[in-house]
């Protein structure tokens, strides 16, 4: 799946760089329900986890070239996740280990439902890596299909890369409420956005309360195209996602949600979606079909207590649009 490599450093084939955060993920289940105050009697898991490095991930997985640019501590968990990444097919030639540091660690504790409860994320390595660390690397970043960025990037780094790769194609997830500030100043570079509804308030400065009807949640999409942005992919959780774009915009969900004694982890739904979202975009798909991958591979996700979920591959994500077809709602 890896591209071949010319002395230039830039792959022959076409491929799509990915630059952001790379981590050890720690999953606690409990066993029955979840007590807080208490010590539960569960299970603890780790993984490699990280917004950009799991995205890198599922995008080798749907058959896509990839580059991986991302910190990396100089201890042991960093040297397990460039020889996983390697092991998976993603060119680690943007690995850059940090002397001295310690790589990211994420700590997340779900419910028996597999929806998560609170997480504690060790991210402090990623606000060092700046624009030192990306000049090598612009070659690369300006010769990809597409850019995937998340919003672990320091602020600098957003500056740096919005001046450097106008003309680029960056997609961009959000990842949290508290990082989501991060790209409000950036949002007129941006071409596709995935936030989430609690996200996208936030970057909007708007509450719409816990049940926006459709009209409310068209608006919160359209705010985002005024500043700029071209595509957005607003996720709804169950409702599906709003697709807000130049020519269309709709709401898309399956028509059977997946049942919640079947979701294992939802934690990796998020980054499986993206990673769908960018497959989809460099294989020309129109926007209904972008969506149904993407809501498709949320749901592979939320059936592996792994972040990412072993199995995928682009015919499972073919036999999941088959068996969990989705419905649509254009919307004016």
């Amino acid at each position: 799946m890896s591209s071949n490599t010319p002395s230039s450093g830039v792959p022959i084939n076409t491929y799509c760089a990915v630059v952001g955060g790379a981590n050890v993920d720690l999953l606690g289940v409990p066993n029955q329900s979840l007590q807080t105050h208490t010590s539960n009697p569960g299970r603890v898991t780790s993984s490699p986890g990280g917004v950009a490095r799991n995205i890198a991930e599922n995008l080798v997985r749907l058959g896509e070239n990839c580059w991986l640019i991302a910190p990396l501590g100089a201890d042991a968990n960093g040297a397990w996740l460039q020889q996983d990444c390697e092991r998976l097919g993603i060119n680690v030639s943007g690995l850059i280990t940090m002397a001295g540091q310690t790589t990211s660690t994420y700590l997340s504790i779900v419910d028996k439902t597999g929806d998560m409860q609170v997480a504690i994320a060790d991210m402090s390595l990623i606000d060092q890596f700046g624009s030192r660390h990306l000049q090598p690397y612009l070659t690369q970043l300006k010769a990809a299909n597409i850019v995937v960025l998340d919003a672990n990037l320091a602020p600098h780094c957003w500056t740096f890369l919005s001046q450097n790769l106008a003309s680029q194609k960056l997609f961009v997830d959000p990842v949290s409420v508290v990082k989501a500030q991060r790209i409000k100043p950036f949002l007129a570079c941006i071409h596709s956005l995935k936030p989430n509804l609690t996200e996208a308030q936030a970057m909007a400065d708007i509450n719409l309360g816990p049940n926006p009807d459709n009209e409310q949640l068209s608006q919160l999409a359209q705010w985002f195209r005024q500043q700029g942005v071209q595509h957005v992919y607003l996720s709804l959780g169950p409702r599906g996602v709003l697709y807000a774009g130049p020519e269309q915009q709709f709401i898309m969900a399956a028509k059977t949600a997946i049942a919640t004694d079947k979701i294992i982890n939802s934690n990796g739904a998020g980054d499986a979606m993206m990673a769908a979202l960018c497959a989809g975009w460099i294989q020309g798909l129109a926007a209904p079909e972008r969506v149904a991958w993407g809501l498709a591979c949320a749901h592979i996700a939320m059936l592996s207590e792994a972040t990412i979920n072993p199995q995928l591959t682009p015919s499972l994500l073919q036999r999941v649009l088959k068996e969990h077809p989705c419905q649509i709602t254009y919307l004016p």
